[in-house]
């Protein structure tokens, strides 16, 4: 495509040069409101959509979109008109993109479709290192539904009773499942025999670990999906690559604060950094060339003082010794 532009620009070119001048006026101006319109549309990215009228903008863009929209990391896929996000290797259908709030919910494709009679198991396990990166970030809101085998009935209104429609664990199944939720981080926030499967994630509201529930209410609260932020990675790009950034809970403008990364090479180092760094050496080895400076300098100071002085006396004596008196100054050195 540029190298029809090209040939299309050097030809119209050409021909301005054997124009009258009147023609080739009104040439130029066609050429360049051609330059600028073509320039425009190159640098404006308009909202794509896939399937609904969700807008997809700024960072977000589609894979289909031209490369120079959206930011890197952000790509989102349109297959069979549902919006898809895949991350670190897993596949999500995107449910809901906030930019007001800087979030983003995500549903493990098999969850959307919840049966009455069993809980379905997510495609991808939830946790933290698995969810989040340096652009996405964890919240608050997003519960832990945890799928737990039992070798024996739990009386506990914190386990809801349920059956697992299908596994994707090769561990036996005790024949006593249950759906808990809130976190588990260890095998003593569980009851004696029991372990976690699975883990999935929500971010519905209604649903705590300090509130029963029931398993229809988890259920819904599975095929609605989790939340992610990038809040962080955008409000942060203000910031320079070696500054700390603060974000406040309630404040969009960030707090850039200098802070150079020692284990940043010198060469990837932004401008200020590398002055920050060799200016140590500047100062170490400045300070050791002064020190020498007077460490030697002094000694022969001293010396040439005291030659002036001897050189002096000994001409007062010989001027002495002429029947002339010498100044009490002349006398002392």
């Amino acid at each position: 495509m540029k190298i029809h532009n090209s040939i299309f620009l050097y030809s119209f070119v050409y021909s301005i040069d054997n124009m009258p001048i009147r023609n080739s006026f009104f040439a130029s101006i066609f050429l360049f409101v051609t330059f600028i319109t073509s320039c425009v549309a190159h640098s404006t990215c308009v909202p794509s959509f896939c399937g609904d009228d969700r807008e997809i903008k700024f960072p977000f863009r589609l894979r289909t979109d031209p490369e120079h929209c959206g930011k890197p990391g952000y790509e989102l896929d349109c297959q069979n008109n549902q919006t898809v996000f895949n991350y670190k290797s897993r596949k999500f259908y995107v449910q809901e993109v906030n930019y007001r709030s800087y979030t983003i919910r995500l549903l493990d494709p098999s969850l959307r479709n919840q049966k009455e009679n069993c809980s379905v198991f997510p495609d991808h396990r939830a946790s933290y290192d698995a969810m989040t990166s340096l652009i996405f970030g964890w919240l608050p809101v997003d519960n832990d539904i945890n799928y737990v085998n039992c070798r024996g009935p739990i009386n506990s209104s914190r386990y809801i009773p349920t059956s697992f429609c299908s596994t994707n664990t090769n561990a036996p199944n005790y024949g006593f499942t249950y759906l808990v939720i809130g976190e588990i981080l260890q095998d003593s926030d569980l009851a004696g025999g029991c372990r976690v499967e699975t883990v999935a994630w929500s971010a519905t509201p209604g649903i705590s670990p300090n509130k029963s529930s029931s398993l229809t209410s988890i259920h819904q609260a599975l095929a609605y999906g989790f939340e992610l932020t990038w809040r962080s990675d955008f409000l942060c790009r203000r910031c320079s690559r070696d500054d700390s950034c603060i974000l406040e809970e309630d404040n969009d403008v960030p707090i850039c604060r200098h802070y150079c990364k020692e284990d940043t090479p010198v060469s990837e180092r932004s401008f200020g950094c590398k002055v920050e760094y060799y200016s140590v050496f500047v100062l170490f080895y400045g300070g050791i060339a002064i020190g020498l400076k007077y460490l030697v300098g002094i000694p022969i100071l001293i010396a040439v003082v005291v030659w002036q002085c001897k050189r002096r006396n000994l001409n007062t004596s010989n001027d002495d010794g002429l029947g002339n008196k010498a100044s009490s100054s002349e006398q002392n050195c």
